[in-house]
């Protein structure tokens, strides 16, 4: 089959045509420019709405949200989150025995409740800021950086961490115990990152998993917060005194270039437990517990969406200045 016929095929029979919009690619000649115009991050208590518009979202506001279920039809479950140009796309398969698992590598060990199986990958050369593909790439011999070199294969330390830290926050929804000797396997592809991304994929699962069937106790719903210095610009002489911080509800990327701090939560709305808190950065106590109460915020307006999404079959929002909790459908 030629690829052409192959590609027709495809996009006769997908879903997924046209449901993001990737980043430009830049030419290597912009990247340098671009990633230090980018450096400084916005203070005001307006900024960018995150998804290439010309519209603004206030400090406390999410970027737009699309929510999609039954992408692959040869999953047992799948979904699709778009959380502004934050792209992923996560597909569950199982129960199914342990032996019949992809990731187990063929190690079957004895387990008298289920286990879960979760892996995250990024989509190589694909979706990419260019001030990460300067700090992501690799220099030749010659010391030219391969701004244009296709990025290795093999499992990063990033695709470690965030396939730990899904795996951290959907395992205590799943009712492992109804799930005796079996294995349910999570698959997440990241299509594009522009921050949010570990956010996105919980949700993504939680969703997908909903979507196969799997009893669940909740749906886990996910954000992240960064903190950042409000007065970039003070002199010298004022560095020893304490700058005012400044909270940011799901950073871009160009918001995390140097924040003092991020953290993300995961949590079940309805039972009101948390799944999974991960916190970088040196913040203060006052300003942390602020920052999480942002990102309860967060999860609750996500939930609703979920919600409505899991019936509807898919569901989007638009940018809203007003605070976290407001965004409109």
């Amino acid at each position: 089959m030629s690829s052409a016929a192959a590609a027709s095929m495809f996009l006769s029979g997908a879903t997924l045509v046209d449901c993001y919009t990737p980043l430009e690619v830049p030419s290597t000649s912009s990247v340098t420019d671009r990633a230090t115009r980018l450096r400084s991050v916005p203070s005001s208590s307006k900024r960018s709405s995150g998804d290439g518009t010309s519209s603004i979202r206030s400090n406390r506001a999410l970027r737009r949200l699309h929510l999609s279920t039954s992408i692959l039809s040869k999953s047992d479950g799948s979904a699709v989150v778009e959380l502004g140009h934050t792209k992923v796309l996560c597909s569950v398969h199982g129960p199914r025995s342990a032996a019949a698992s992809s990731l187990t590598g063929g190690r079957v060990s004895f387990n008298a409740g289920g286990t879960i199986n979760c892996e995250v990958r990024l989509a190589p050369s694909f979706g990419l800021n260019p001030q990460t593909a300067v700090s992501a790439a690799v220099s030749s011999l010659d010391g030219r950086a391969g701004v244009g070199q296709l990025r290795s294969r093999a499992t990063t330390q990033q695709e470690i961490e965030l396939s730990s830290g899904l795996a951290d926050a959907i395992a205590p929804t799943i009712r492992l115990d109804r799930l005796p000797k079996s294995v349910v396997d999570v698959f997440v592809l990241v299509l594009q990152s522009d921050g949010s991304v570990l956010p996105s994929a919980i949700t993504a699962a939680s969703l997908a998993l909903a979507d196969a069937g799997i009893e669940l106790f909740d749906l886990v719903s996910s954000c992240s917060v960064a903190v950042i210095d409000s007065d970039e610009k003070g002199s010298s002489s004022d560095k020893s005194n304490k700058c005012e911080l400044t909270l940011l509800a799901d950073p871009t990327e160009k918001e995390l270039i140097k924040p003092r701090g991020e953290v993300t939560l995961a949590v079940l709305p309805n039972w009101r437990e948390v799944t999974f808190w991960e916190q970088t950065g040196r913040i203060p106590p006052g300003t942390c517990t602020d920052a999480v109460e942002l990102c309860r915020d967060g999860c609750e307006t996500i939930y609703r969406f979920m919600r409505e999404c899991l019936v509807m079959g898919q569901v989007s929002s638009s940018v809203s200045n007003s605070s976290v909790g407001v965004v409109k459908t």
